[in-house]
């Protein structure tokens, strides 16, 4: 009882090993740079049917995936699925609440279920 908590020999915290980032591993497994990355996230997300008319949208008005472009780059920052996935429930609520006739009807947007589909490959 007479020895101090300081006498105590000290046993080192293991240092928690961060998992890389979604971006940092979409990119080292593509083997790509960071807007070739999020060009072929957006593109691997958006969901088939909407493929022909979102490529004439494209071509014509690229500004009106800048929201996509914006969730992409969020996405790319997190490191669990947990944060990802609210992430993808947040861009769901608000395309629901504000996406319009475009975003909502003709589906011209990122598919969170491709989005998530697209992280679990990635692991």
């Amino acid at each position: 009882m007479a020895e101090a908590l300081l006498d105590w020999p000290m046993t080192p915290v293991p240092l928690r090993v961060s998992s890389p980032c979604f971006r940092d591993q979409a990119m080292a497994q593509w083997d790509c740079d960071e807007p070739t990355y999020r060009r072929r996230v957006l593109w691997r997300a958006l969901p088939r049917v909407s493929l022909p008319l979102a490529a004439l949208v494209w071509l014509v008005r690229r500004s009106y995936f800048a929201r996509d472009f914006e969730l992409i780059h969020e996405l790319g920052q997190t490191r669990d699925a947990t944060e990802f996935h609210y992430l993808v429930e947040q861009f769901r609520d608000e395309a629901i609440r504000t996406g319009g006739w475009g975003r909502n009807v003709l589906r011209l947007r990122v598919s969170g279920r491709r989005l998530r589909r697209l992280r679990w490959e990635l692991r």
